[in-house]
């Protein structure tokens, strides 16, 4: 019987998805141990061909399930838990990949402390081949430690430092976590991962840190967070839209109202960051748009329990919301903004 359903979300990667089928086919906890069920996002290239002939291989391990239409990572993960068979489940991005025991390393904690969700530590890795950590470069003076959120401050704590990453990947979860606090991805998005961490922060009980890196960020500079001047980059305002109902929804604002509203904060600097570095030509309609969410919710950021947490140039971002700024001042702001990140980037 499988013992984990491992689901990958695939579009336009067929320069990179046998990297990644490699190294999760090849696991040294055995691939009769996994279920791994690859969602087709309708690609335009070759990734489709290519996981069909890794299904051809592994006909008994491999799902294969072709979307007809483009829905985006958020309605492919839903998609692939729905059909998830086992209860421990690890999403995996197709164009990142994965240490040869990264499962074996991850199960091990979740089967002896019966944990929600296992975590690895993970690197950015600009690799164009098929290449694993060097056993040094894997060692930590941090110990691997369990966290057991029993609780309101340690949920809090677990909340507010994002202990588990910004990601989806690099975790082995408990497929009924998931399912029981209907923890799902929002559909026909990007940046969904923006509302679905937060909630997994809030339900998980019992974790397991891993601080070794088992897990491979691929730095794709093709990906389509990274494109400039185009229209989805507003779904992130969206998402914080379909957050702040879901969060009244479920009546979190009632025990968690100070890490929420940080959470809050912190996407709004996140959206000004990515308007400012994602546009040639910053629109002032979207800045007055996160400023109305913003700023209608939490009239004053710097009597937040967390000021004190923002970096200066978050700090700065969050200032612009909170400042009247005319069109000609915002344009200013941003152009300052972009002039700092170049000096900078150049610094470096």
């Amino acid at each position: 019987m499988n013992k984990i359903t491992v689901i990958i979300p695939c579009h336009n990667t067929a320069l990179f998805i046998d990297r990644c089928m490699t190294s999760v086919t090849t696991q040294t906890i055995g691939i009769e141990n996994l279920e791994i069920i690859c969602i087709d996002d309708a690609s335009t290239d070759d990734t489709l061909h290519r996981l069909q002939t890794w299904e051809q291989r592994f006909p008994d391990n491999i799902i294969l399930i072709p979307l007809d239409s483009n829905r985006k990572p958020g309605a492919a993960r839903n998609i692939g838990l729905s059909y998830a068979s086992t209860d421990l489940v690890s999403f995996v991005d197709s164009d990142d990949w994965l240490e040869p025991d990264c499962f074996e390393q991850l199960y091990s904690p979740m089967q002896q402390y019966d944990c929600d969700v296992v975590f690895c530590g993970f690197k950015r890795d600009p690799s164009g081949a098929l290449t694993y950590f060097d056993r040094d470069s894997r060692s930590y003076i941090e110990e691997n430690h369990l966290i057991i959120a029993d609780t309101e401050e340690l949920t809090k704590h677990l909340m507010k430092d994002k202990i588990m990453g910004r990601t989806p990947c690099g975790k082995l979860i408990r497929k009924t976590l998931l399912t029981d606090h209907a923890i799902f991805f929002p559909e026909d998005l990007v940046y969904e991962d923006n509302f679905w961490i937060p909630l997994l922060h809030i339900y998980t009980k019992k974790l397991y840190v891993i601080e070794s890196p088992l897990y491979h960020w691929f730095v794709n500079l093709d990906s389509i967070t990274l494109s400039k001047n185009v229209d989805f980059h507003t779904d992130w305002i969206t998402i914080q839209m379909i957050k702040l109902h879901e969060y009244e929804r479920r009546g979190l604002f009632q025990k968690y109202r100070e890490e929420l509203e940080f959470d809050l904060l912190t996407d709004a600097a996140g959206f000004m960051s990515l308007l400012i570095s994602q546009y040639d030509n910053p629109c002032y309609s979207l800045y007055q748009l996160e400023k109305e969410l913003v700023t209608s919710r939490i009239p004053d950021y710097k009597h937040s329990k967390y000021a004190a947490d923002f970096l200066s140039y978050s700090g700065s971002l969050l200032e612009a919301l909170y400042a009247p700024l005319d069109r000609k001042q915002f344009q200013e702001f941003a152009k300052t903004i972009k002039q700092v990140w170049k000096d900078l980037g150049q610094a470096l």
